[in-house]
């Protein structure tokens, strides 16, 4: 079964970004990847059909916040999870305080990331 909702997945780590897109592949998802805040930004195709986006905090250039601010600038609320390998309470604070959904670290947890994935769509299912 192929759900509708396009999951974008932006992290600078190959490996990450495989093992995030198989998953969510996996559980039916349409998913798009990129390495860079910047090669998502210029694909509009991906910013106009995405439903989620899943943001590594430390990207080369510019960074997962700094993305998903210019995020919030050109979408109306998207919603956001932000990941990272090393955060701290800084950080999620900051996630959270910039209207992510959650901020979960590396290694991610499954079920805690599905969770999080099914509140948003039924959040956005119950606001259409």
């Amino acid at each position: 079964m192929q759900l509708s909702q396009l999951i974008v997945v932006v992290d600078d780590e190959r490996s990450v970004r495989r093992g995030l897109t198989n998953l969510l592949q996996s559980e039916g998802y349409q998913t798009r990847a990129f390495e860079s805040a910047e090669s998502l930004l210029v694909d509009e195709a991906a910013l106009a059909d995405a439903a989620l986006f899943i943001i590594d905090v430390q990207l080369k250039g510019m960074d997962g916040f700094e993305l998903f601010i210019s995020l919030t600038r050109r979408l109306k609320n998207p919603p956001g999870i932000i990941i990272s390998g090393n955060g701290d309470e800084n950080m999620l604070r900051q996630a959270i305080g910039l209207g992510a959904i959650a901020f979960l670290l590396k290694p991610i947890e499954i079920d805690t990331l599905f969770e999080h994935i099914r509140q948003a769509f039924s959040s956005q299912a119950a606001r259409q």
